[in-house]
């Protein structure tokens, strides 16, 4: 059977290499500062959605101004954050129309005081097939320029908006290998949730080897550290065990977050169906007294997740400030 050549129309890159030549003369001249914490595992169901909506939450709660852009076709932060059937859930498009049609990257509005939101959902499917066409057409280039460019459309899009916003928070889908490549090109931190079960440590590998594929376009992208995910406070012995664990899986490339998040299904289940954040519930004494308790302490967790993310995030800034003073 004859082959038949079908030619596709893609996304001008031309815009997007410029974006990220700029982006590379700034890391390189060190005045490309960390903003973006890109959240993600290679395995979904450990805890994802919930840590990206509820450390958002939190961060913007200090007072920092927050852009929390879900780049998964789900959609489930809508229903996390209660935004289903309202304004604010476009399903994706305001991504899609920054991806595909070279828009400026618009939050749909505030989710919360401070947290702007630019959901995800089906829109998305539009944005993943531009992206396998893209990859396919780069392999046939024998410039590295050109190779390498597709990476860096999310990149472009968030960096023309970037100094809006103390914080960018990407939480990113699981499954698609290109949406997880343009998120660790476009962000400066990743954080990794994740549960202790083989499966979701098998996952975490997968984000390592996409991370050292991702390092070539974005030297400055740094693994802030693992979340322990769904674990029993309790259970400190058990605990050090999994932290040892996920020592060796990253082969010490990236530390444990000391702060745990504790997974109590009442309290899940609650958040989700009122489309509220547990810092939220805490406080609401229509709450049975032991799921109150359950919501303060899930409350307590990310709180203290969202310090120690930060101070994590200014050791790092310190020590790109010591380079740059040495060099």
């Amino acid at each position: 059977m004859a082959l038949r050549t079908v030619r596709f129309s893609i996304v001008d890159l031309s815009k997007v290499k410029a974006a990220l030549r700029r982006r590379l003369q700034h890391i390189a001249e060190g005045v490309h500062g960390r903003k973006v914490i890109v959240i993600m595992n290679g395995k979904g169901g450990v805890g994802k959605s919930s840590l990206s909506a509820a450390l958002a939450g939190a961060l913007a709660k200090t007072g920092l101004v927050v852009l929390l852009i879900e780049i998964d076709e789900q959609g489930n932060l809508s229903e996390d954050l209660g935004l289903d059937g309202t304004g604010l859930d476009d399903g994706g498009q305001a991504q899609a129309a920054a991806l595909l049609e070279g828009k400026p990257l618009t939050p749909t509005g505030e989710a919360r005081p401070g947290l702007h939101i630019v959901p995800g959902g089906p829109a998305l499917d539009a944005i993943v097939e531009e992206l396998y066409c893209q990859r396919r057409q780069a392999t046939a280039s024998e410039d590295p320029e050109d190779e390498m460019a597709w990476m860096g459309m999310y990149a472009a899009a968030i960096d023309a908006v970037r100094d809006l916003y103390d914080v960018v928070v990407l939480d990113v889908a699981p499954g698609c290998g290109p949406l997880q490549l343009q998120a660790l090109v476009a962000g400066e931190m990743t954080l990794i949730p994740s549960r202790s079960d083989p499966s979701s440590r098998k996952g975490l590998r997968t984000v390592a080897r996409r991370f050292a594929q991702a390092l070539r376009l974005n030297p400055i992208m740094r693994l802030l550290g693992v979340v322990l995910f769904g674990a029993n406070t309790s259970a400190t012995r058990v605990q050090s065990n999994i932290r040892q664990q996920f020592t060796g899986d990253l082969k010490g490339a990236a530390p444990v977050m000391e702060q745990t998040i504790r997974h109590v299904e009442s309290a899940a289940v609650e958040c989700r169906t009122q489309g509220r954040l547990p810092q939220e519930l805490a406080a609401d004494d229509a709450l049975t007294p032991a799921l109150k308790r359950s919501m303060k302490a899930l409350a307590g967790d990310y709180r203290s997740l969202s310090m120690e993310v930060l101070e994590r995030k200014a050791a790092l800034d310190r020590a790109d400030h010591d380079r740059k003073g040495s060099s």
